[in-house]
C-alpha cells in the first residue's frame, strides 16, 4: 500500500493493533519482541496473522483501517521505524523495553551520555516556585556537564527540562505518549517541532493508533530506559505518574536523584524510596558534590 518502507511498516503495526493481533502492554511488548525476532518485520507478522490476499480491498472494507491508512499517508515529515532487529535500536539490553521506536531527528543522541528528568505537570500552575528554581538550577548543571536531557514533553517539569537543554546549547530527547503526528499538549507544538528538527523525538506508538491514558505510564518506562545515567525527579506528589518512572528506574538499577523540595511537602514517597532504594540520592542545588553532576 505504501511505497515508502517506514510508512508501510507503520501501517502494518497500526492495523495489527487495531485488529487486536498485538497489544499495547508490557506483556504485549514481550510477545511482540519474540515475533519480530522470529519473523523480522510487522509486514511479515501481518501476513502470517491475517492471511489477506488483497490488502487494499481489506482496508476499504473497514472505515477504521481506511482512517489509519490516511493518517499515515498524510504524515508530511520523514521518520524512521526502529525495531529490535535494527542496529540503531538502542534498548536491546533493557528488560521489558518496547521493541519498536518511531523516531524523528538525530539518532546519534541514542548513544550519548543522557539523564531522564521527570515530575509534575503542575509545576507552573500551583506556584511551586521552590521546585521550579531547584529544577532550573540542577538542569543547568546537568546540561553544562554534557548530559543529553531525556523527558516526556508534558507540561511542567518535562517542558522545563527540554527548554533548559535547548537554552544552554545542548541536546534533548522527547519521548511521546502519542504517535509522532499528534501534538500533546498543544501548548508544546512549536517545542515538539523544534525537537524533531534539531534534536530527537521518539514514540513507541504508530501513526494511526488512538491514544489512551495508559500510554503515558508506558512512555515513562521508555523515558527511563533511554537514560544512561539515571533519573532526576524535580517534583512529584504521591499519586503522580512520575511514580511509574521511579519504579522503572529501580527495576533497571539506575541512579535516582530526588530534589530536596520533594521532602518538604509532606509526601510519603520520597522517604520510602530513599529508605528502600540504595541508588536513590537527595540532591540539593546548593551542593556540588552529588552524583547527578557527574
Amino acid at each position: 500500500m505504501f511505497d515508502e518502507s517506514n510508512k508501510r511498516e507503520t501501517f502494518y503495526h497500526a492495523v495489527l493493533l487495531e485488529t487486536k493481533k498485538l497489544k499495547t502492554s508490557f506483556s504485549g511488548d514481550n510477545e511482540l519482541r519474540k515475533r519480530l525476532q522470529e519473523l523480522g518485520s510487522f509486514e511479515a507478522i501481518f501476513n502470517k496473522e491475517m492471511g489477506v490476499s488483497n490488502v487494499e480491498e481489506f482496508v476499504k472494507s473497514d472505515a477504521k483501517l481506511e482512517k489509519i491508512a490516511k493518517d499515515i499517508q498524510d504524515a508530511d515529515f520523514d521518520f524512521q521505524v526502529l525495531t529490535i532487529n535494527d542496529p540503531a535500536y538502542p534498548l536491546k539490553d533493557v528488560p521489558d523495553a518496547t521493541p519498536v521506536l518511531y523516531a524523528r531527528g538525530d539518532l546519534c543522541l541514542f548513544g550519548q551520555k543522557s539523564i531522564a528528568v521527570v515530575g509534575t505537570r503542575k509545576l507552573f500552575k500551583n506556584n511551586m516556585v521552590c521546585a521550579a528554581l531547584e529544577g532550573s538550577s540542577i538542569l543547568e548543571r546537568l546540561v553544562r556537564a554534557g548530559h543529553v536531557i531525556v523527558s516526556g514533553l508534558a507540561e511542567g517539569c518535562d517542558t522545563l527540562a527540554h527548554e533548559a537543554a535547548i537554552l544552554y546549547g545542548r541536546r534533548t530527547v522527547a519521548v511521546l505518549g502519542t504517535p509522532l503526528d499528534i501534538y500533546y499538549p498543544q501548548m508544546n507544538r512549536s517545542l515538539q517541532e523544534e525537537i524533531a528538527r534539531n534534536h530527537l523525538l521518539v514514540s513507541q506508538y504508530p501513526i494511526g493508533k488512538n491514544t489512551f491514558g495508559s500510554f503515558f505510564a508506558h512512555r515513562n518506562h521508555t523515558t527511563v530506559s533511554l537514560s544512561s545515567e539515571g533519573v532526576v525527579v524535580v517534583h512529584a506528589d504521591d499519586k503522580s505518574g512520575t511514580q511509574h518512572a521511579i519504579r522503572a528506574c529501580k527495576k533497571q538499577g539506575k541512579p535516582l536523584y530526588i530534589l530536596q523540595n520533594n521532602f518538604s511537602c509532606g509526601y510519603a514517597w520520597p522517604g520510602k524510596v530513599k529508605k528502600k532504594y540504595s541508588n536513590a540520592k537527595v540532591v540539593s542545588p546548593n551542593r556540588n558534590n552529588n552524583g547527578a553532576d557527574k
